[in-house]
Parts: C-alpha cells; structure tokens; sequence
C-alpha cells in the first residue's frame, strides 16, 4: 500500500504542475494584452485579485482533502476523500481558466474564434468538475432500491448502472459543447446543463443523509450547499451585469462562501457516523 501511496503522489504532483505549466505558459504569451485590459479597468483588477484568491482557497482545500485521503490505510480512486480533492483541484483549472477568458473577453482584445474555443474548452471542464461527485451522488440509487425493491441490488449491477449514466451524461454535453455555434450560445446552454445536474446532486446527498447512508462526508451540508451554488450563479449573473466594482466584490464573495461550505459538508462526518 506505501507503493501505492507513493505513486498517486507522484500522479497528482504531476497534474498540479502540469495544469500550473500550461495556465502560465498561456498567460505568458498574452499578458502584454491581458496586462493592458488590467492597467485600464480598477474593477477588473479588483475581481482578478478576488478571483486569483478564489484559486488559491479552493487548491488548499483540494490539498488538504487528498491529506485525508492519503491518512487513509487503505486508498481507492472510489473512495470519497478522492473524488471531492479531485472536484475541488479540477474546479481550480476552470477557475484560472475563467480569468484569462473574462480578461479577454471583456477587454475585446481576443479573436472571438478563440474565446469560444476556450469556453467550449471551460465547459468540458464544468462537466469533469460535476463527474467525482456525481459519482459518490449516484450512490444513493443503490440505497433506494435496496430500500423499497425485495431484490437487493449488489455491488457489481450498481457499478455497471454507474458508469453507464456517466458516460451516457459525458457524451451528450460533449456533443452540445462540439455543436455549440457561438459564445452567446454556450453562455445560454450552461445554466440549462448545470443547474439540473446540480439539482439532482443535491437531492441525492439530502436522500442519502435522510437514509444514514453516507458516512464519510455530511450529506445535508453538501445537497444545501449545490442547492446554494444554484442560487449564487443566479446571483452572481445578476450582479455581474452591474459595470461597479462592489456587485462585482459581492458577487465573488457569494462563490467564495457556498464553496467553503461545500468544503466544510465533505470533511465533516455526520453524527450518525461517529
């Protein structure tokens, strides 16, 4: 087991500098049009300051959640500890992601084709980010059919029903992402994508907590919080439309505090399972 230790640090060290590498190169070779957007505006260098400490506390939670899990005797890339650092370090990629499009495009001093290839490139990141916990959320099909079905359903079937509505939710956004025709399109597409997605999450965690199933993490704290997340992207687009820099403070904040209390619902275990 120290081996296998050994070599998932040696994997997730190797994505964390791989993702740094490529956002640095990135933004190395556009600062000089990015620096300018910044110099002009003091709102947007007050949301790129707000934004980048955004990062910075969403990667410390993902570091110290895969800490947890790396205590664990035994690991697996299924157990909860993995999937929510994975959620929180992937969040992180599309967050760096969101500063360089936001700069770009409220700056105009990108190609339009370009920005578009970048949000097509930020919603398949959307989608990886929603995967790890739509995996543990999923969970809570098993305990319902064992719950109210005579035939329990084991391990094996479940796996097998699992992956199947992963894949089959992977591919038809990445066809909606691949066919999407223009940047005002895609910005229309994601709430009606992710807010269900986010819907049924939270109702599979609240399900789950009902049920006492899950014990690793807090289920009502988690199925509040993306019910939260909805509420927050609402208010966050609203106030995102105001050109003043305290809605844009406001709103940023708003993100900053529904993910805290995400992070606070995955590392704390209910008290049905102390």
């Amino acid at each position: 087991m120290g081996e296998k230790k050994r070599k998932f640090k040696i994997y997730l060290l190797a994505a964390v500098i791989i993702t740094l590498v490529s956002y640095t190169v990135l933004f190395i070779l556009f600062w000089e049009l990015l620096g300018g957007v910044l110099v002009a505006s003091e709102i947007l260098w007050v949301g790129f300051v707000i934004s980048l400490s955004k990062v910075i506390i969403l990667a410390l939670m993902s570091f110290y959640i895969f800490r947890r899990w790396f205590k664990q005797d035994a690991i697996f890339t299924s157990d909860a500890y993995f999937l929510f650092g994975s959620f929180f370090w992937i969040l992180v990629s599309g967050k760096i992601l969101d500063i360089f499009w936001n700069l770009g495009f409220v700056g105009e001093v990108l190609d339009m084709n370009l920005l578009l290839f970048l949000l097509k490139i930020r919603f398949a990141i959307v989608i990886l980010t929603i995967v790890p916990i739509l995996f543990v959320a999923l969970e809570a099909i098993l305990t319902f059919v064992n719950l109210y079905k005579k035939k329990e359903m084991n391990k094996q079937q479940f796996s097998k029903i699992r992956k199947r509505i992963i894949i089959i939710y992977v591919i038809i956004i990445a066809i909606l992402i691949v066919i999407a025709p223009s940047v005002p399109f895609m910005n229309i597409m994601l709430p009606f994508v992710s807010f269900p997605m986010f819907l049924f999450i939270a109702i599979m965690f609240l399900y789950m907590y009902k049920n006492k199933y899950l014990s690793q993490a807090h289920g009502l704290i988690i199925g509040v919080s993306f019910l939260l997340l909805i509420i927050a992207s609402i208010i966050r687009s609203i106030l995102s439309l105001s050109f003043e820099a305290l809605p844009v403070i406001l709103a940023e904040f708003i993100d900053i505090g529904v993910y805290i209390l995400m992070f606070i619902g995955f590392i704390t275990k209910p008290r049905y399972a102390k």
